[in-house]
């Protein structure tokens, strides 16, 4: 019986997929400890074959929601850990040896190792090389929800991710499906809702490919492209967290009610802020009402944020103004990082 499930999800990508299947069999942990399961939305003959060659389970589905890819695969799985790779994304080959050695501790549930973002063009044996020197000098500190004080330690990319399999239960499966987007941000969400040690790594184990299929609103230079892409992405995110606020409303968490409430409050406060920053936009309408502008409210901390949850509210030439700053304000970022 494997240790470790590795699930391998791809949508409409077939280019990059062999490399991390690759990377996924190239590991120190022994074979026998672990098992990979692909979930994609598309046939093809040589990828097809490479996984039966191989021993990978491959599961082929039409839906579209990212949450069924992970619903299916956790199915399918039997291992005692979950640990996740995007069909784009690498792994350095003693990920899953010591993913299995932090998760000897039955009180862990959630594990996060640092990740490395690396283009098509990098040289991956040199990156590697100088990525296993710095290694040495990584940190790992481990959570308890009662650590966390302030904001939840959300931690981002999927490939960095693994928790215990006991997370997902019968009940909340159902649900899951319904995500759209942000599944590592949900796995966090769930393995919160349930009594156990956060471990986060500081060791680069993961190498997130980035390319022109997975480029970031902040890296778009044309105004009214960035605006347009901007709207989509704040209608995504206003869906996965009300999608979200759904879930653990009626979930039922092992932790203390007090952490339940702010695990909630969280959630709310999300969910207000991608409203606000949809409604802003001189391209949409205001999705915001006038309670939720005084709930939004309650949950900020500074000046700049509490001003702009009147934006909504305000002439198309003024939210034309601010948007236009905050856009010269990334195109002047973007330049810094590229020099």
């Amino acid at each position: 019986m494997p240790f470790i499930s590795v699930i391998i999800t791809a949508h409409n990508r077939r280019e990059f997929l062999l490399d991390a299947v690759n990377s996924a069999l190239n590991q120190t942990l022994p074979k026998d400890e672990y098992e990979i399961i692909v979930v994609k939305n598309f046939e093809d003959e040589r990828i097809d074959k490479f996984l039966e060659e191989h021993n990978g389970k491959n599961i082929v589905t039409k839906e579209e929601p990212a949450g069924i890819y992970l619903v299916k695969g956790v199915e399918e799985s039997k291992g005692e850990v979950i640990s996740l790779l995007d069909d784009d994304d690498l792994w350095l080959p003693q990920k899953l040896e010591i993913v299995k050695q932090v998760f000897k501790d039955k009180d862990v549930i959630y594990y996060h190792n640092n990740f490395y973002n690396f283009s098509r063009f990098s040289s991956l044996s040199l990156l590697i090389d100088r990525i296993q020197s710095s290694n040495d000098r990584s940190k790992i500190s481990k959570l308890k929800i009662y650590d966390m004080k302030n904001d939840l330690f959300l931690q981002i990319n999927s490939s960095s991710i693994a928790v215990r399999k006991k997370i997902f239960n019968k009940n909340i499966l159902d649900k899951i499906k319904n995500v759209s987007i942000s599944v590592d941000v949900l796995l966090f969400y769930l393995a919160y809702c349930h009594d156990g040690d956060f471990v986060f790594d500081n060791k680069i184990l993961t190498l997130r490919r980035v390319h022109n299929i997975n480029t970031s609103v902040d890296r778009i230079s044309d105004y009214e492209d960035w605006l347009y892409n901007l709207s989509k992405m704040s209608v995504k995110y206003m869906n996965a967290y009300s999608t979200f606020l759904n879930i653990f409303t009626s979930f039922e968490c092992e932790i203390p009610d007090k952490y339940k409430k702010k695990l909630l409050s969280h959630l709310e406060a999300m969910y207000l802020g991608w409203t606000v920053t949809y409604s802003r936009l001189p391209n949409t309408k205001n999705e915001l009402t006038l309670k939720e502008l005084i709930k939004y409210l309650s949950y900020q901390r500074s000046l700049k944020s509490f001003l702009y949850g009147f934006l909504p509210f305000a002439p198309k030439k003024i939210k034309e103004y601010a948007i236009k700053k905050w856009y010269n304000y990334n195109l002047s970022v973007m330049g810094s990082n590229e020099q």
